[in-house]
């Protein structure tokens, strides 16, 4: 669980920085904040998995 969880935030991170250097959002900040925002979905979505996956077992 804790292996999956790293590779899938680490990979929301690599995609969201991609995303942010090439969608051009403009002023005033310059980006989405989609490098914070998808290593946070991904942790969240690793965490109700294993809430609901988990308990069965």
């Amino acid at each position: 669980m804790y292996l999956k969880a790293t590779l899938f935030t680490i990979l929301g991170w690599f995609i969201g920085l991609i995303l942010d250097a090439n969608i051009d959002f403009g002023d005033p900040m310059g980006f989405l904040s989609l490098r914070i925002l998808f290593p946070i979905l991904a942790m969240g979505l690793c965490i109700l998995h294993e809430l609901r996956c988990g308990s069965s077992r």
